[in-house]
């Protein structure tokens, strides 16, 4: 390696650890990403919900579903007993699902569901509408919510402290629902009072069971319960849920993985062996560009051989005709022709005679005349024993005549 490739390989590894260095010690941006995942603890994720259950309600009555609810209550014999809890920013169930959910609930369990919406098939089941506020006047945005019951209502609104738009119910079944809470937006930085609640926490009968549906699933958020004394909320929507049987905590309908699907899950999950592991790669990629090409032979140019047929070809027929070899130059001319007409035209030249020439102008379609003069000037050449200049380029003549002529 010479001087200056090292120099500038030094460079380059000083600026790449600069680089490095200067993005691994900045601070991790925020994620926001609404995951509602059990093991994540980023602001939208339940770790902090999922850990402070078990003191709600007792911990043998909690059990984790990890898979679709059509094939968890697929036997009609043995289905399971108790309140099945959805949270999810959209929990949707096709109609088969849903009407195996409805199916269950009418056997006397409780279907509880926080999300922003819910499936067709269920609302049009329920006759609920809901839809999000969208209220562009206001440059505050953030949601407030409270529940109906003096006994569970806190004193104040419980706000979520981001900027965001919310869910409600703007169509209900009146004579069958019971409104358990309320939601709205800031207007005009107040944050005191619900000025325009609108339901978003609803219970109602269904046959035997219950069903109690929330459009506030934030409520379950890290970032939520962990603001102020939002987590009483929390543990209030809870309080609907019935006292005794198992509560079947869904794992299926999230948006995020619980399972690392990528071999490098750790690593890059790691801010720290995140960059080392990008350093090795790119340490690896300059030892291959320097040392390699210090290593490499180089590949002497090969100039391809020079076609000399053309000056072969000229030195022969010079010295033909430098010799006055009228005759031998003739022959070849006649053979490199008899040659071409039997390539071209597949015909053979052993016999120059009226059927040949009959053949050869049917295949190569020029006058019967020209052919007819060609050879018959061949056979004539060919019993001489010696020939002119002026006999062998009325020859050639011919010859380039009939190759020309179409």
């Amino acid at each position: 390696m010479s001087k200056r490739y090292k120099i500038l390989a030094g460079l380059l590894i000083v600026f790449l650890g600069l680089l490095v260095y200067a993005e691994a010690s900045q601070k991790e941006p925020l994620n926001w990403y609404e995951s509602y995942g059990k093991q994540d603890k980023i602001p939208f994720g339940t770790y902090v919900f999922y850990e402070q259950l078990s003191s709600l309600i007792e911990e043998d009555r909690l059990e984790e579903v990890n898979i679709p609810p059509y094939e968890f209550l697929m036997d009609s014999l043995n289905q399971p007993k108790g309140t099945y809890f959805f949270v999810n920013s959209y929990i949707y169930n096709d109609e088969f699902e849903t009407r195996k959910l409805l199916n269950w609930v009418a056997q006397g369990n409780t279907l509880f569901m926080a999300s922003d919406g819910f499936g067709e098939v269920l609302e049009d089941t329920l006759n609920l509408e809901s839809e999000y506020t969208y209220d562009n006047d206001d440059l505050i945005k953030r949601p407030l919510v409270n529940l109906s019951n003096p006994a569970l209502r806190g004193k104040l609104p419980y706000i979520l402290d981001k900027d965001y738009s919310i869910a409600y119910f703007n169509k209900i079944d009146t004579l069958n629902t019971t409104v358990l809470g309320v939601a709205d937006i800031i207007r005009d930085e107040d944050s005191t009072r619900i000025k325009k609640p609108k339901v978003n926490f609803i219970k109602l009968p269904f046959e035997k069971g219950e069903i109690i549906l929330s459009t506030f699933p934030q409520a379950f958020t890290n970032y939520f319960m962990l603001h102020d004394s939002n987590a009483d909320y929390t543990a209030n929507v809870l309080s609907y849920l019935p006292k005794d049987g198992t509560i079947y905590l869904d794992q299926y309908y999230k948006n995020s993985k619980t399972i690392a699907v990528s071999p490098l899950f750790l690593i890059l999950t790691n801010k720290y062996l995140k960059w080392s592991w990008y350093t090795l790669l790119l340490g690896a990629l300059i030892w291959v560009i320097f040392e390699g090409k210090r290593k490499q032979r180089s590949i002497p140019v090969i100039k391809p051989l020079p076609n000399n047929t053309l000056d072969y070809t000229r030195t022969i027929a010079g010295m033909y005709l430098d010799k006055k070899e009228n005759r031998q130059i003739a022959t070849h001319q006649i053979n490199h022709f008899m040659e071409y007409l039997r390539s071209t035209y597949v015909l053979a030249t052993d016999r120059l005679n009226r059927d040949f020439i009959e053949r050869l102008t049917a295949k190569s379609g020029k006058p019967l005349d020209m052919v007819q003069n060609t050879i018959d000037y061949i056979v004539t050449i060919r019993q001489k024993a010696e020939l002119s200049e002026d006999e062998l380029i009325r020859l050639n003549s011919l010859i380039e005549n009939f190759k020309t002529t179409h």
